[in-house]
């Protein structure tokens, strides 16, 4: 028997799932809002873009990049210099990617002398998922030097390198490969997406699972505070954990929920310390786009002052961007990823007050 959603036949189990995370809504009544067609263009060649990173010094745009419609395919890293612009081209990392090499968060760290890239990687065994590290010298040229894994990383979603020896990451689902895959977690809101901490020697959870994890962000105010955020999808919300330290170790405070009514992805800030989020109006319009470019899939950027408030900065239905994944604003501009069509949107932008 089958199930519609308008005129789109939906299996019972799938129509179960959709309607769950949706109130058995079909779709979202997303407005446009934000920069139109005409003063935006696409940035192509980058297959499944979901994430980015910004170096803002040297103004060059990272991305993650993995064709995931097609089951067999791996992934790379391309870098975009954003002087380019308007009309930056992509260009593949000069590296040596490791095998089954399949990216999904990345986060770039600058240290004194190190400049590094760490990438989230989802080889094709259920149970083993990695953080890849590339490294670029002072002549400017890239290796691999580095892996990590480790049976906390169950399902990695994104990540926020701190410093060599201090990483946090953010699962979307707990252990168990067969589960996940099951939908178990979504379906019934089962909260195991645990916040995973790397102190340079150890991994270990620092509480507060969702049912379903995804962008993760750790920044300091004006004041020396430290503070976590982490996008919550099924929440549709962005949780603030104020941070204290205990021997060095962070311990997280009670969460503050910030309610977007979207389903919540990366998180980046601006140059004043405001923090950019996109959003998934429809969960079933997403999914019906993962399996056909041809369906659009709304996106939604949200931009949060550090008191909780927001604003929606950016919507549109998804003729300009379907599923948009990442938004970073830079010099008038706003570059959006999404995690399947091959191209980033790179739109004329007042980052105003």
């Amino acid at each position: 028997m089958l199930l519609k959603c308008g005129n789109s036949p939906v299996f019972p189990l799938f129509a179960l799932y959709i309607g769950i995370l949706l109130g058995f809504g079909c779709g979202a009544d997303v407005k446009s809002i934000g920069p139109e067609g005409n003063n935006c263009s696409r940035i192509e060649g980058l297959p499944g873009p979901e994430d980015i990173a910004l170096d803002s010094e040297e103004k060059i745009l990272y991305v993650s990049s993995h064709e995931r419609r097609i089951s067999d395919q791996t992934g790379k890293l391309f870098w975009i210099d954003l002087k380019q612009s308007p009309s930056p081209q992509p260009k593949e990392l000069p590296v040596q990617f490791p095998p089954e090499f399949r990216p999904h968060g990345i986060s770039l760290l600058k240290t004194g002398n190190s400049y590094r890239i760490y990438a989230i990687s989802h080889p094709k065994e259920f149970s083993r998922h990695t953080i890849e590290i590339f490294e670029r010298d002072r002549d400017r040229k890239w290796s691999h030097v580095g892996t990590l894994t480790d049976p906390l990383i169950t399902s990695p979603n994104d990540l926020f390198v701190v410093s060599e020896n201090e990483i946090y990451l953010s699962n979307d689902h707990g252990s168990g490969g067969i589960a996940r895959y099951l939908l178990w977690d979504d379906l019934f809101g089962f909260k195991r997406a645990e916040i995973s901490y790397f102190d340079g020697k150890s991994w270990s959870n620092l509480g507060n699972p969702l049912s379903y994890g995804n962008g993760i962000l750790h920044i300091k105010d004006g004041k020396g505070n430290e503070f976590l955020y982490r996008s919550g999808y099924s929440d549709r919300s962005v949780f603030r954990f104020k941070i204290r330290r205990d021997n060095g170790k962070p311990v997280l405070g009670e969460p503050e929920k910030i309610y977007l009514d979207s389903g919540t992805d990366n998180l980046e800030t601006d140059s004043k310390g405001r923090i950019f989020v996109t959003g998934h109006g429809s969960t079933y319009q997403f999914l019906r786009h993962m399996k056909n470019s041809e369906y659009n899939a709304p996106t939604q950027v949200f931009r949060i002052s550090q008191d909780g408030n927001f604003k929606e900065v950016f919507s549109n239905r998804g003729d300009l961007i379907s599923a948009g994944s990442t938004a970073i604003p830079f010099e008038n501009r706003l570059y959006i990823a999404q995690v399947f069509n091959p191209f980033l949107l790179n739109c004329e932008f007042k980052n105003e007050d």
